[in-house]
C-alpha cells in the first residue's frame, strides 16, 4: 500500500486494512485479549510516530509486522518472567538472572539469523535484504533489479527456507525460536 499524502486519513485506512490481522496474529501468540489490544494500540502507536518519515519506498506493511512481532516477543518473554516468579519461590536474584538469560539467548538467535543470512548467494541476499530491512514490495524489488516479480518471489521463498532451515540446524529450540520461525 504505497503512501500518497503522509496524512491522517492515509494513516486511518491503513490502520482499519491492518488492525484486525495484527490483533489476530498478536491473540494467537499471546492467548490473552487484553493484551492483544494493547500490542495493536502500540503497533499502530509506533507506526504512526514513524508514518512522516515512511515514502513510497518502503513497504508499511513489512514495517508493521516487524513491529507487531518485536512486541510478541517482548511481551511473551514477560509472561515468561511473570509466569515463572509465579510458579515458585524465586528470589529476585534468579529472576534477573532468569531474564538476562533470556536476553542473551535472544541475541544469540539474531546472530545465527545473521550467519543464516550471511551465508545466501550474493543475488539472493541481495534481494532478501531489500525485501527485510528496506521493507520493498515483491515488484519494487524486481523493478529496482530489473528481473521479474516472479524471480524475486522465488529468491526469497528460497532465501527464507535456508534461513528457517540454518537457524534449525544451529539453534537450541525456544520458545521465541519457535515464534520467530512461524513468521518466516
Amino acid at each position: 500500500m504505497p503512501i500518497e499524502n503522509n496524512n491522517a486519513l492515509d494513516f486511518k485506512t491503513f490502520f482499519l486494512l491492518y488492525k484486525d490481522k495484527v490483533y489476530k496474529y498478536a491473540y494467537l501468540h499471546l492467548k490473552e485479549e487484553p493484551a492483544a489490544a494493547d500490542l495493536v494500540q502500540e503497533t499502530f502507536s509506533r507506526i504512526w510516530k514513524k508514518w512522516a518519515e515512511l515514502d513510497g519506498n518502503k513497504n508499511p506493511q513489512s514495517y508493521l509486522y516487524t513491529i507487531a512481532r518485536n512486541l510478541v516477543f517482548d511481551e511473551l518473554r514477560k509472561q515468561k518472567v511473570r509466569f515463572q516468579f509465579q510458579a515458585s519461590d524465586i528470589d529476585q536474584t534468579k529472576l534477573v538472572d532468569n531474564s538476562n538469560e533470556e536476553t542473551i539467548r535472544f541475541k544469540d538467535l539474531e546472530r545465527v539469523y545473521r550467519e543464516a543470512i550471511s551465508k545466501l548467494p550474493k543475488a539472493r541476499l541481495e534481494i532478501f535484504l531489500l525485501c527485510k530491512e528496506e521493507f520493498l514490495d515483491n515488484q519494487e524489488i524486481a523493478d529496482r533489479l530489473g528481473i521479474s516479480v516472479n524471480t524475486v518471489r522465488d529468491q526469497l521463498v528460497k532465501g527464507n527456507k535456508f534461513v528457517r532451515q540454518y537457524i534449525i540446524d544451529h539453534f537450541e529450540i525456544s520458545i521465541a525460536l519457535l515464534i520467530f520461525l512461524n513468521i518466516f
